[in-house]
This record gives structure tokens, C-alpha cells and sequence, in this order.
């Protein structure tokens, strides 16, 4: 197996940072560099984000078909490799050396569980792969408040989440292009519709509407990457009543227009 150094990734590397123990780097995959499918692994923990494509992702005890704005977590030495990954896809990679983890008190566990209750984590990456983009001297402290922003929501909700926020989830995220009403989730997860009222922003860190925003915005990212379509249909693909109201979402949660994001 084959166990690449810091900052290395079967691809090509457009940009690599080093700042505060993070290594960054943007990584493409062209027709002529696509990853072979032998087992792999890096020297450090990493977050992977895909920014467009797709690849067909294989661990020790899982398959999964990873698309543009998925964000993934691998640990330091954890076997993996990649197949039928489409020309074109592009990955934000952001590496954490040892240094870092124990100047923030955090273990690779930490930064794992972070990523796997927060549905939403790959917007975070997303904002970080902008700031790498747009170079300043807060840059740096940019991509660090990214991820250590993942730590906090459900974890400093009280205790472990009720049975009822993990089906709303599952919910919503299953039909994140339609209109889910209060009453819809109230009826399903078997729950009053006061207690999600009154407990949602404490579990979910926002409001439902702004849930659902996140989560269209969220999963256009790959009708953005991965297709001819026009933004017109993208936007009511993705739920949005017109282009002007996913523009407007979009810059906001992202901080790229549809069209910025399009031409990275």
C-alpha cells in the first residue's frame, strides 16, 4: 500500500498553503492523471471536499459514490482508494498535522464525529476553499475557524439529541428540493410541533428555513459542477423560486455567486 507524505494526492496540485498546522491544497483530475485503484493512505488526517466530479470511494468496510459537495474525513494511515472518478473533478483537501491537533486539544476522533453530525459541514469547506482563493492575511485563521466551527451545535445542545432530530434529518434531507412544513415533520417523526418549534435552532444551529436554504444551496453545487444545465433550471431543481432568490442564497451561504462558482 501505498502511503503518501504531506500535502501529496494522486492528482494534480493547483495550490498548496501551509498555516497554523493545516496544509491546504486543490487537487484536479484530468483524463491523463486519473487516481488508480490500489490502496492508498496519507500520512496525516485530512477533510476532502469535493468542489466538482464524482469518484467512487472504497474503504475497509464501506463503498460509497462520493459528488461535488460532499465533504469527507480520513484518518492518518486509513487504507482507501478511488475508482471511476470523472474527469474534471476537483477536490479541497485540508490536511492537519500533529501540531495542530495538539494545540487545539483535538484528536483525529474529534474532527471525524464533527463532520459526521453536521450534514452541513461541507458549506463551512466551502467558505475556507473561498478564502484560500481570495489570499489576505487572514486567510490562514479563515480555514482554522472553518473547521473548529464544526464543534459546537448538537454536541453543545445538552446531552445527546432526542431520537426525533435524527429522523428530521433523515427527513429533510431526503426531500431538501421540496416544501417540508412544520406540520409535515411534526407527523412523521411523531413529535409536537412546539418541541421542534422551540428545540430545532438549538439542534439544527439555524432556523428550519435556514436549514433548507443551506441544504438546497448545498446540494446544487453538483448541478452546478456536473451539468450543461442552465442556472434558471438549476435554481428550481434545487427548490428555489427563481434565479434571483438562488443567487441571492447561494452568495450567502457560500460566498460565491453560482456563476464565480461555475468558472473555479
Amino acid at each position: 500500500m501505498q502511503l503518501l507524505p504531506t500535502a501529496t494526492y494522486l492528482g494534480n496540485n493547483l495550490t498548496t498553503c501551509q498555516t497554523d498546522g493545516i496544509w491546504t491544497s486543490v487537487t484536479t483530475y484530468s483524463q491523463e492523471n486519473l487516481p488508480n485503484v490500489s490502496l492508498h493512505a496519507h500520512e496525516n488526517p485530512h477533510i476532502t471536499m469535493l468542489l466538482a466530479g464524482a469518484t467512487l470511494e472504497k474503504r475497509q468496510r464501506s463503498e460509497c459514490y462520493r459528488q461535488a459537495g460532499e465533504a469527507v474525513f480520513f484518518h492518518a494511515g486509513e487504507p482507501h482508494q478511488n475508482s471511476k472518478t470523472v474527469p474534471g473533478s476537483q477536490n479541497f483537501n485540508i490536511e492537519f498535522t500533529p501540531g495542530f491537533l495538539e494545540a487545539y486539544d483535538l484528536t483525529e476522533n474529534h474532527i471525524g464525529h464533527a463532520i459526521c453530525v453536521n450534514p452541513l459541514a461541507a458549506i463551512a469547506f466551502l467558505r475556507a476553499y473561498r478564502q484560500l482563493l481570495h489570499k489576505d492575511h487572514n486567510t490562514g485563521d479563515s480555514i482554522t475557524m472553518a473547521v473548529l466551527g464544526l464543534f459546537g451545535t448538537r454536541e453543545n445542545a445538552g446531552g445527546r439529541p432526542p431520537g426525533w432530530v435524527g429522523k428530521i434529518t433523515e427527513l429533510l434531507h431526503d426531500r431538501w428540493n421540496e416544501q417540508v412544513s412544520l406540520r409535515e415533520l411534526s407527523v412523521e417523526t411523531g413529535t409536537h410541533p412546539v418541541t421542534i418549534s422551540k428545540y430545532f435552532p438549538r439542534y439544527f444551529g439555524c432556523t428550519l428555513s435556514e436549514y433548507m436554504r443551506k441544504l438546497r444551496v448545498m446540494n446544487s453545487i453538483a448541478l452546478i459542477k456536473n451539468t450543461p444545465y442552465r442556472l434558471t433550471r438549476i435554481a428550481h431543481e434545487s427548490g428555489f423560486a427563481d434565479q434571483a432568490h438562488f443567487t441571492r442564497a447561494f452568495k450567502q451561504v457560500t460566498g460565491f455567486l453560482p456563476k464565480e462558482y461555475r468558472a473555479t
